[in-house]
């Protein structure tokens, strides 16, 4: 893992699933969400994101709860279970990651370890950015998915 970047995530207007269930559980989720954007004729303004509703240091990999997001035209309503809310801007310590979603909580375990010798302080829940990621049909190389690991930092 390369050093983290520190950097500031702009304000935007997202659409957003909460769900409890293992991290596996994502990319199905997903399938909602983009299901729903196409059915409303909305284009995603950015990359999709899931922020974590646990502890950082308590990702569940097997049981929790998270939201996903997608980026959204301000002024887009949700509906159904699809909300819609402003996520303020952020500053945050980020590391980008290659490869299969499974290999995904060996990265935190490695960034958290990053963090607590350089002497940061977590100030928030992660997120996960999908860079690269499976078409919406669930098709592409796992091997070649980016995801960037963001922690919020005081």
């Amino acid at each position: 893992m390369e050093a983290p970047e520190r950097k500031t995530v702009a304000q935007c207007t997202v659409a957003c699933i909460e769900h409890e269930g293992a991290h596996n559980d994502i990319g199905g989720v997903y399938h909602q969400l983009f299901a729903w954007a196409h059915k409303a004729g909305i284009a995603p303004t950015g990359q999709p994101f899931t922020i974590f509703l646990e502890s950082p240091r308590d990702v569940g990999w097997q049981k929790g709860r998270f939201q996903v997001c997608l980026p959204v035209p301000s002024g887009t309503e949700g509906s159904g279970e699809v909300t819609v809310e402003a996520q303020p801007a952020t500053d945050v310590l980020a590391v980008e990651v290659q490869g299969p979603y499974h290999e995904i909580p060996a990265h935190y375990a490695e960034f958290l370890a990053w963090i607590d010798y350089e002497g940061a302080t977590i100030a928030g829940a992660p997120r996960e950015v999908y860079i690269v990621h499976p078409a919406p049909d669930g098709s592409g190389d796992p091997a070649a998915f980016r995801t960037e690991i963001q922690f919020p930092v005081e």
